[in-house]
Formats: structure tokens, C-alpha cells, sequence
């Protein structure tokens, strides 16, 4: 892995969906593609009724919140589909619509690059402790939180550093 690939999968990308500006996914003036904030990576960033791509270089997840718009699920999945539970859970693909919000969430979430999702549909998919294991911020079970997990590795770092410096501790030095 490169130096970009390994900070993605170290700490994910995660965009919101459900409330993308209407120019996010779209070239600006300059050509350059436009790109949502990024969230950081705790469940405290998640809103009631919304939708998430979580992405680490290796998995992409579509996570979908129980109370999300039916509206918001026709434009990226398509007529007929206004409800989580009549979605395919193991679709790794989404429809390519003719809806703003289709267009700006194909471009949005990995560019050029091929793009393989899963869905994670709170309260009915096994993947949605997928999501919540990439939420690094948070404690999950045992594992450390991203911030405990740096103060760790700072720790380390620290002993490193001050095991290979020269201890003076007030001894006199020989001529």
C-alpha cells in the first residue's frame, strides 16, 4: 500500500448522502471535482434518516439509517424501491438513474476507481457491524478508539525517542 491507500485504510473517508450540496459530485470551474466534507469517524457524526458511504481503500459500505426517507431511497435505487427492506442486501452495485442525487453519489465516492459496495441497512444487515467497527473514534467492545489508539502509539514513540538519547542524569562528563 501506498502512503494514501494506507492513511484510508487507517482512518476511512465518510460522506453523507442524504444532504450532499447540489454541486458536490460535479466538476467546478476549474474542472477539479467537488467533493463533500468528510466526516470524522464516530457514530456521533450520524444523523437520524440519513445515509452514509463509509469508504477504507478495501471496502466501500452504503450504510442506510432505519428512518430514511423514502424519497431518498427512490432517487438511488429506483422506482419501487421506497422501503429498506426491499432492497437486495447483497447488491454490490447501485442503478445508474437519472437523478441528480444518482449522478452526484456515482462521482462522489470513488471517482475513477472501481467501485464495489455493500449495503448495510440498520437493524436488518449483519454489515452494519461492519460500519460500526470503521467508526474508529468510537470505543467498540474492547477494541480502542482512533484517539486512544494514537495516544498509544505516541507513548511508544516517546520510549523510542528517549531509549536512544544519551542519558546525562547529573553525572559529570570525563574530559
Amino acid at each position: 500500500m501506498g502512503p494514501m491507500e494506507l492513511s484510508l485504510y487507517l482512518y476511512p473517508r465518510i460522506y453523507s448522502i442524504h444532504n450532499l450540496d447540489e454541486r458536490d459530485g460535479f466538476a467546478n470551474e476549474n474542472g477539479h471535482l467537488r467533493m463533500p466534507h468528510a466526516l470524522r469517524a464516530s457514530f456521533s457524526q450520524i444523523e437520524e434518516g440519513g445515509v452514509y458511504v463509509v469508504d477504507n481503500g478495501q471496502i466501500c459500505l452504503l450504510w442506510l439509517h432505519a428512518q430514511v426517507s423514502p424519497n431518498l431511497l427512490q432517487d438511488l435505487f429506483g422506482e419501487g424501491f421506497d422501503d429498506l427492506k426491499k432492497l437486495d442486501p447483497f447488491s454490490a452495485s447501485l442503478p445508474v438513474l437519472e437523478t441528480h442525487l444518482s449522478a452526484q453519489y456515482l462521482e462522489t465516492t470513488r471517482g475513477s476507481k472501481a467501485l464495489t459496495i455493500q449495503l448495510a441497512r440498520q437493524g436488518l444487515d449483519g454489515a452494519e457491524f461492519e460500519f460500526a467497527r470503521l467508526l474508529y473514534e468510537d470505543r467498540n467492545n474492547e477494541a480502542q478508539s482512533y484517539v486512544d489508539w494514537l495516544v498509544h502509539v505516541h507513548r511508544h514513540i516517546q520510549l523510542e525517542v528517549g531509549r536512544d538519547r544519551p542519558q546525562f542524569g547529573g553525572k559529570a562528563m570525563a574530559n
